[in-house]
């Protein structure tokens, strides 16, 4: 189905212009994404709405994304593992938001574990697309860290449960996507920057 999606997709678009192999491989490999995308979040909304999640699914999403705008990550090599991983992590984040209640201990230990995650290891790139401008990676990084400590302060004043929660775990999600050990566990590239420079210098 995946793969009817994408070559219908790209004969359409063949139809109004002519498509450069190099096109046509951009082409795939972005509407392969967007397939992935729009499949796990359609599994995902039916079984949060099922078990009343929706909200903790929404809010679970956005903090997430924000954490990773700037910080990357790893991207799953296939998509079955996409799928074993993606489906359980956030579904388990959605019934930890709506009833965990967090200590304070735990709490202020995990903002101070993903301060020092984020100062190590953000952004981490990927193979597909290495962070390859030291200047871009170091605005990246210091983006993730403002992230971060905007969503503490916003946290302090707030004094929302949910919304503590939802932040936590997206905080923890985010620390193992940009660890290195996470890169080993699924034998990932990581620092692949210095892959892309030690390929230029060899030239």
């Amino acid at each position: 189905m995946k793969k009817a999606f994408i070559n219908n997709s790209i004969s359409l678009i063949a139809t109004k212009q002519s498509l450069t192999k190099l096109q046509i491989k951009k082409l795939k490999y972005g509407l392969e994404g967007f397939y992935n995308l729009a499949t796990k979040l359609i599994v995902l909304l039916i079984i949060t709405i099922t078990f009343n999640l929706l909200k903790e699914l929404i809010l679970l999403i956005f903090i997430y994304s924000f954490f990773r705008l700037y910080g990357f990550g790893i991207h799953a090599k296939k998509s079955w593992q996409c799928w074993l991983t993606t489906i359980p992590i956030y579904i388990g984040g959605c019934f930890f938001i709506k009833y965990q209640v967090v200590s304070p201990f735990i709490e202020n230990t995990l903002w101070l574990l993903g301060f020092i995650s984020f100062l190590l290891f953000a952004p981490a790139d990927t193979k597909n697309r290495p962070l390859i401008h030291e200047s871009k990676r170091k605005k990246a990084k210091f983006l993730s860290l403002l992230i971060l400590i905007i969503s503490y302060i916003i946290n302090y004043y707030v004094n929302n449960q949910e919304l503590l929660n939802a932040t936590l775990y997206a905080l923890i999600m985010e620390s193992i996507v940009i660890n290195p050990l996470t890169y080993k566990l699924f034998k990932a590239p990581y620092n692949n920057y210095k892959a892309y420079q030690k390929g230029l210098n060899s030239v």
